[in-house]
């Protein structure tokens, strides 16, 4: 589509990796780069914003005016870091500071390219974005804004000039975990590392996934190794950022400090070894979570299944999982189901009474006790076990529960003020671990009640 940049007095000469090369020529009118860091993607959608598809619009439709929003999460990383590149490669605009807009002008073509800078830190920023009349947009580590404010903007492209016959718009990240919409809604034209997503992407959104090492001819001399050198005790951050594997990014402060991959995630499958199982649940709201364990011969604890929903009431949600489990493990007892003490709550219906959703439950065949809510005890028992060895072993097909572990559970910072929240953020991954302390919290003060743990070895 777009063809290769020439030197200009305007930019510097751009030669397009060969990944690069694909996003450029392809013609989705929603793209993605996913790449680690240093991958050039950042660059790439620069002069694709700023040059390729300024001439391809005039080049194909004779509009020579286009204006773009240009996104990221936090002001600060919008100019020190999105901004700047932009800047670097296209020098010669006219930036109007209070507005934050910078104006360019193709001089081979006489293009108008406007570009708006924009941060956005909370979904309730949408409102930013309800008026704009925009060509197109581009959002830098696109993994961190909320799908709220993507939507609004892709209603906001194709709409200036004045009939615009095309829209685009471009993403670039860093490797999103498997469950991140992001995940699942491109389709991917280039090899990923993991599976396909199950999802079906969403119609026009094409995405380019980067190699190991793509852009390593443009950078220092040992710009990698410096970087494996420097996370030698952190390999799940060598994955995502210098490897592109799938991965979480860390916003906080970790909920659990004794977590390690490698000791608590089981590389073969976890095999059932015995009837007697037990369950945790997160059952007072309206993203019900399941987890499935087994008390191990060595005294540990094995996570076996793990359930989610985002939106899903606590009837479909408990039959769902009881069905599932009749498959996965016939025959198998359930000693104890431990659920959040608020899911006992009462509330009216409209068919008159009151009922609960551990009620609810009930009439689904599992009944619930409650556990307990201390929080500092929840989160206690699941470190205690951490600490023992042997104490905790996950499935490695429970991939929100490990996610949360490695960084999706976590306190998130006051600003930036160094100071973090006194309870873990709400989100995806907090209810599966609620699930999971519930059910850890009742098991640890069993085996405290046996003897079972020296408290003062564990340090708890």
């Amino acid at each position: 589509m777009p063809e290769q940049q020439n030197q200009t007095e305007q930019t510097p000469r751009y030669d397009q990796l060969p990944t690069l090369k694909l996003f450029h020529n392809d013609g989705g009118q929603i793209r993605c780069i996913v790449g680690p860091v240093g991958s050039g993607k950042t660059t790439a959608a620069t002069i694709e914003v700023c040059s390729f598809l300024p001439r391809h619009i005039y080049r194909t439709w004779g509009l020579k005016s286009t204006r773009w929003a240009i996104i990221r999460n936090t002001y600060p990383e919008l100019i020190d870091t999105t901004q700047r590149t932009v800047f670097d490669w296209f020098p010669s605009g006219e930036y109007q500071k209070q507005e934050k807009i910078y104006k360019l002008r193709d001089k081979q073509y006489g293009c108008e390219i406007e570009l708006m800078f924009r941060s956005c830190d909370r979904p309730e920023d949408v409102k930013k974005f309800k008026s704009l009349e925009l060509t197109g947009y581009w959002i830098d580590e696109s993994i961190e804004v909320a799908d709220e404010i993507k939507n609004m903007l892709k209603n906001r492209i194709g709409r200036y000039p004045r009939k615009c016959p095309v829209r685009f718009g471009i993403e670039t990240t860093n490797p999103p975990d498997v469950e991140h919409p992001t995940y699942g809604q491109f389709k991917w034209l280039t090899p990923i590392p993991g599976t396909l997503s199950e999802k079906q992407p969403l119609k026009g959104h094409h995405g380019f996934w980067q190699p190991e090492r793509e852009n390593e001819v443009n950078l220092r001399k040992g710009y990698y190794d410096d970087l494996i050198a420097d996370y030698r005790d952190n390999p799940d951050w060598i994955a995502t950022y210098v490897k592109g594997h799938p991965g979480i990014i860390v916003k906080g402060k970790l909920v659990y400090k004794h977590f390690n991959r490698s000791k608590h995630v089981a590389i073969m499958p976890i095999i059932q070894t015995g009837n007697h199982l037990l369950r945790g649940w997160d059952n007072s709201g309206n993203c019900p979570a399941c987890i499935v364990v087994q008390l191990a011969p060595n005294g540990g604890v094995h996570v076996l299944r793990e359930f989610n929903s985002d939106v899903e009431n606590i009837v479909d949600f408990t039959k769902r999982v009881v069905s599932a489990l009749d498959t996965e493990f016939p025959g198998a007892i359930y000693d104890d189901d431990y659920a959040d003490p608020a899911g006992a709550a009462k509330y009216s219906v409209r068919e008159g009474g009151f009922t609960s959703n551990a009620e609810l439950m009930k009439e689904c065949g599992v009944l619930v006790k409650s556990s307990d809510q201390n929080f500092s005890a929840r989160t206690g028992a699941v470190e205690t076990a951490l600490q023992r060895e042997h104490g905790l072993l996950i499935n490695n097909s429970c991939t929100r529960l490990i996610n949360g572990f490695i960084g999706g559970y976590c306190y998130s910072e006051i600003g930036t003020t160094g100071i973090y929240r006194d309870t873990p953020d709400k989100n995806r991954f907090s209810h599966i671990h609620d699930a999971l302390q519930y059910v850890m919290v009742r098991l640890i003060k069993m085996a405290r009640g046996r003897g079972d743990i020296d408290m003062n070895k564990v340090g708890v």
